[in-house]
């Protein structure tokens, strides 16, 4: 592949459990897979369900880190 084709050999792979709080959004862990991160983020809602403290709901976010061009 060439490289305005894009491909970044560095970039990394992987999802992220984030917090969203009306317009804001904070990570809060990365996982090698989907699957780990829908657990953590289902079990974050359950917990933010029995003591809620404000609007939190966690969403799990595929990681894309933003591409620097040398």
């Amino acid at each position: 592949m060439s490289e305005d084709q894009g491909e970044n050999p560095v970039e990394e792979v992987g999802y992220k459990v984030v917090a969203v709080v009306f317009f804001t959004e904070q990570e809060i862990a990365r996982f090698a897979t989907r699957e780990q991160a829908e657990w953590r983020a289902q079990e974050l809602n359950e917990q933010s369900e029995r003591n809620p403290r404000g609007y939190v709901q966690y969403l799990v976010r595929p990681v894309a880190e933003a591409r620097r061009d040398q």
